[in-house]
């Protein structure tokens, strides 16, 4: 008797139970929307370039510049983009250097002057070819002439 009234417990359990295994766990949740990320400040580097400046006087020792450049980013995640454009970045800078006389590279004022206007140049075309400004700015993290 008591193995009748454990089996009928045990199927009218079974019954009930049933349905609430396979309906999953309370109500079901709606999908939650992605916010995106705030961007954080990236970091790029250029490996080193160098360059002959130029020499107007043909009597005059040749000389070159040497520099290794980091581009601050406004977002981190457009690193992707800077590394598909480094030729066109490394072509804006070596432009802007080969047409510099040692006299225009040889002080920290010269210098400033010459990270000045590679910002410049970088930020229009970027935002030319963008639409955006995806560099923030130029920094020189190493500057060697001779």
């Amino acid at each position: 008797m008591i193995k009748n009234f454990l089996a009928v417990a045990f199927s009218i359990f079974t019954l009930f139970a049933t349905p609430y295994a396979y309906a999953g766990h309370g109500p079901k949740e709606e999908p939650k929307e992605e916010v995106p990320a705030e961007p954080e400040v990236g970091y790029y580097t250029i490996k080193e370039i160098t360059t002959n400046l130029a020499n107007l006087n043909p009597r005059d020792r040749l000389h070159y510049i040497q520099l290794k450049v980091g581009l601050m980013l406004e977002d981190s995640r457009d690193a992707a983009i800077i590394a598909d454009i480094e030729p066109l970045l490394k072509d804006i800078i070596l432009t802007i250097l080969g047409n510099k006389e040692f006299s225009q590279v040889a002080t920290n004022e010269a210098r400033e002057r010459i990270r000045v206007e590679c910002r410049e140049k970088i930020l229009s075309t970027l935002k030319d070819k963008f639409g955006k400004s995806i560099v923030s700015d130029v920094l020189f993290l190493s500057y060697l002439y001779q």
